[in-house]
């Protein structure tokens, strides 16, 4: 089964491909030493597997043939995940990000979509996707950081540059060169707030980190560093595009539209099947440092997994009606893998699922003649490891 991951159509409607592969070849050799995995509890197996983790430095040495530590946007990733493969420094992280309640979170992020929706309410209509989805994750990052939001210069074309690097498919030597000098730009602005801090700290995010220890175990600089890049990437890519997901697919079943704004107490339910349904963060990679047989296919310790979690959760071995849109889904044993499982469960998932929650709640309640015309003929960006939309014209 040849089958192409970046072709524009599997990137409309990956789902019937998924399908395929959940029947006929649930663990897909991409490459020679690289799998694909598609169905739901295979996934969950895996994720629950502590020999599971990612070694960024093995798996691009391996696929790219030399050190790829050196090169700037793969040197950031790598410190990214040797944090998070460290329990106790995730523990670290996690302490500094849950440092406020999530009535403060929640109050920061009404505030900031409040702001943003007072700048252009007034003009009738508008891209959803760079005037609301884009700037708000951004504001509330920009909020936690205490950094001004014109200080944060303009990073979406950084940002989408670092999540390149995580792509199947190699870089081009004219393409590493562009993503290296995004991560240099990004390295040199977090680095110059880390500085700051240090002499003057306060209670933002930064300085938590700076200051966060679990069980003697503190952050290097680089670590700090190279998460809070993570964080802007994470809030530029995945956060706007599960905002722009969702309320696609609101207007693309106006019957689950209607029914939330008739119930305004499914809003959590509706993010949730959102999540399941369209995941703003589609597929993940590990590395196997355990060898294993997995659906009879033998899995060699170093090989590298790609985990298919949209596929997951499409998968009607657990989900009924799996391509359904249903915010009155009623509740399954497993849950959606969205967000990962377990040790491998994301970091940002609260936030994230705040920032989209309250910026429905406002976009509903200001905006009740919200329209987006030509719903089913939105164009999705050309990449597999993040699914978002290139815009989202409405009018009101």
């Amino acid at each position: 089964m040849q089958l192409d991951f970046q072709s524009p159509e599997f990137i409309a409607n990956p789902y019937p491909t998924y399908a395929r592969l959940r029947e006929q070849a649930p663990v897909y050799l991409l490459e020679p030493g690289v799998w694909l995995i598609t169905r739901y509890y295979d996934i969950e197996q895996l994720l629950k597997k502590p020999f599971l983790n990612k070694d960024v430095p093995l798996i691009t040495d391996q696929r790219y043939g030399r050190d790829m530590n050196v090169e700037p946007v793969y040197r950031i990733h790598n410190n990214f995940w040797v944090s998070m493969n460290s329990l106790r420094r995730r523990k670290v992280i996690v302490k500094a990000l849950n440092a406020r309640k999530t009535s403060e979170v929640r109050a920061l992020v009404q505030r900031s979509a409040e702001q943003l929706v007072d700048k252009w309410i007034d003009c009738g209509q508008a891209d959803l996707m760079h005037v609301f989805a884009y700037p708000l994750p951004v504001q509330v990052i920009c909020n936690m950081l205490n950094i001004k939001l014109e200080q944060s210069l303009d990073f979406l074309a950084e940002t989408k540059l670092m999540s390149r690097a995580a792509e199947p498919n190699l870089l081009t030597v004219e393409e590493l060169d562009v993503a290296n000098a995004a991560a240099l730009r990004l390295e040199g602005f977090f680095r110059e707030i880390c500085q700051q801090r240090r002499k003057q700290p306060g209670d933002d995010l930064v300085s938590q980190l700076l200051a966060a220890e679990e069980e003697g175990e503190h952050l290097s600089e680089d670590e700090i560093i190279s998460n809070l890049i993570i964080l802007f990437v994470a809030g530029y890519g995945t956060t706007a595009n599960a905002l722009c997901n969702t309320l696609r697919l609101l207007f693309l079943y106006p019957d689950q539209r209607e029914l939330l704004i008739a119930k305004p107490e499914l809003l959590s339910c509706a993010v949730e099947e959102s999540f399941r349904f369209n995941s703003s963060a589609p597929i993940t990679f590990r590395t196997v440092q355990e060898s294993l047989k997995l659906n009879g296919v033998q899995i060699a310790s170093g090989d590298t997994v790609y985990i298919a979690l949209d596929s997951a959760n499409h998968d009607p071995e657990v989900f009924v009606d799996p391509d359904r849109f249903w915010i009155e889904r009623p509740p399954t044993v497993k849950k959606s893998l969205a967000f990962g499982h377990g040790n491998h469960y994301c970091l940002g998932a609260k936030l994230g699922t705040i920032e989209i929650e309250v910026a429905l709640e406002i976009l509903f309640r200001r905006l009740p003649d919200l329209a987006i015309d030509n719903i089913d003929q939105l164009k999705w960006e050309q990449t597999w490891v993040f699914r978002g939309l290139e815009s989202l014209p409405a009018r009101w």
